[in-house]
Formats: structure tokens, sequence, C-alpha cells
């Protein structure tokens, strides 16, 4: 009896306590944005589009993994539409769990407001494989080389340009069919126990094969690095960036605006690379994504853009 009445004291000590929390808590009103989701999870190294509808709405920006994404018009739905949309990207390091979403809305009578939700992050299925590098390119697999040149592009993927350049024309890989090693791959060197990833996709070509631009954009970069080699960046608008790597010739400037296929470089084998071919990525929102996945999505929003559904 006495354990019954020590258990229905506390019963009734942490109803109190619940019954009385909301005296002191805040109101909760609901959102007058609505935010859907278009997709059930992201995979590793993917993207998936957020949907913004409400009247008054002047600008929105979403956090999602220590990452800033913005809002842009949604080319779906017409010149009078007023919703928006953004393109959320989750690493290929990703840790598979739900990670948190916020989105931040500013009207245009100056009031503003916060949406939470939550995101999952499924498996990317990557692979493994094992590269030699010549002896003179050892001394490029130390961490603080990838770790830099990392930091650099991460910066400048990081950068939003409200122009649509890419809704123009698409996108297109540099090649249909062959490549030898895709998006996301474990990587080891010369049998060493250290793993690398893999962030775009490899083609091989023989040395001079023209580079195309993959979309219509401006030339955010150009030079030489350390792994990449003779690099060249396409901004496409939206924070949608593609990256073409080892190259032998560099033809553009940055600052350039260049249309769908045109010529931007020509195939080498500069950098860390272990033989003539075409290294072809693609970031969105700051991080490398699969452009094998990515690019059909990107040109499936444009073709329903042009079909006015």
């Amino acid at each position: 009896m006495a354990k019954f009445l020590s258990g229905l004291g506390l019963f009734l000590i942490a109803l109190l306590v619940v019954r009385s929390a909301p005296a002191n808590a805040s109101p909760q009103t609901e959102s007058l944005a609505k935010l859907v989701q278009e997709f059930d999870w992201i995979r590793q190294g993917q993207v998936g589009i957020l949907h913004l509808s409400g009247e008054g709405i002047q600008w929105a920006y979403a956090k999602f993994m220590r990452q800033t994404f913005l809002f842009f018009p949604d080319p779906r739905c017409g010149e009078k539409c007023i919703d928006q949309i953004a393109v959320l990207s989750a690493p290929m390091t990703a840790t598979l769990e739900f990670h948190p979403l916020t989105v931040r809305v500013y009207y245009e009578d100056g009031s503003d407001e916060t949406i939470e939700d939550n995101i999952r992050v499924a498996y990317g299925e990557f692979g493994e494989e094992e590269l030699i590098l010549p002896a003179d390119l050892v001394p490029l697999l130390e961490p603080e080389v990838t770790d830099r040149e990392n930091a650099f592009l991460r910066s400048l993927l990081s950068n939003f340009r409200p122009e649509q350049d890419w809704l123009n024309s698409g996108f297109k890989l540099p090649r249909e069919g062959y490549y030898v090693s895709i998006y996301g791959t474990w990587r080891t060197f010369n049998g060493g126990s250290r793993w690398y990833r893999h962030s775009g996709v490899d083609y091989p070509m023989p040395t001079g094969t023209p580079i195309q631009a993959a979309a219509n954009g401006r030339v955010a970069y150009v030079g030489t690095m350390d792994i990449r080699g003779n690099y060249i960046v396409l901004d496409h608008g939206w924070g949608i960036f593609t990256g073409y790597a080892h190259a032998s010739e560099i033809y553009v400037e940055v600052g350039n605006v260049v249309k769908q296929n045109e010529i931007i470089g020509a195939v080498g084998n500069t950098g860390r690379s272990t033989g003539p071919h075409l290294h072809f990525e693609i970031g969105v929102g700051g991080v490398w994504v699969n452009p094998l996945v990515v690019i059909p999505l990107f040109n499936q929003i444009r073709m329903e853009q042009s079909n006015g559904s």
C-alpha cells in the first residue's frame, strides 16, 4: 500500500508539472507558410526539393547539415505563381539518421517566422577501389593537402547567385555511358590503409579532347590545384556549380559567360591523376553530389517548367 501511495504521489506531482508548464511557455501559433518535402529521404551525396508556399513571402532560407540554402521562385508553376523551392544537398559523409531542418521565412510586412522539421538521410550505396599513383605524386596524399583544397572549394561552392542560367539550358553529362570511377567511391592508393572519397565521375579521354560546359553559366574559378590540377568551376546559379579537373588547357577566364556545349578547356593528366581523363563534378549548396543522379532531377524540373505543368 505504501509503495502504491508513493507511486501515486509521484504521478500526481508529474501531472501537476505537465499541466502547469504551459503557463510559462510561449503560445504555439500556426505557421503562415506551408513547407513540403518533395521526398521521403535524401541519400548521402544526393539532393531533395523543399517546396514553400504562402502569401506575402519576401524571401526565405533553409539551414541543413550546417549549410545554408536559399529559396527561389518555383519555375514549375508559371509566372504568376508565388511558390518557392530550395534544393537541399546531403554530404556523402552525412550520418544515417534524422537531421534537423530550420527554415526562416521573411514577409513583405516585415514579420518573420521559423519552421522546424527533420530530414532523414539514407545510405548512398558507394563502392571501393584501389589506385596506383606515380611516386612523385604520393606527397599529394597527405591529409593537409586534401583538407586545404576542400576548404577552399567549400567556400566557393557556398555562394548563391539568383540567376537561373541552368534552367535555360538544362544539364548534360560529359559523355553518355562509359566512365571508370563514380561518385562517392572509397579509394585507397598504393596499398595504403587511408581511405579517400571520390567527389565526381571520371571519364577516360585522350589528352586534348575538348571539355564542354555542362550547362549555361559563368566561370567562377580557373587555376591550378594540387589534387585537381588545371581546374575550371562554372557557376550555374541557385548555388549549383560544375567542376572540370585535370585539364591540359584552359580556354576561359573568371567572369566569362558560357553556353552549354561551349568548349572551355581540353582533357589532360594534371594534378593527382593516374592518366588522361576528365574528372567531372557537381556541387549544390557547398556540397559535392552525385552527377549521375542529380542531373536527371534538374533536367526534370526544367522539363516541367517548359511544359507549364
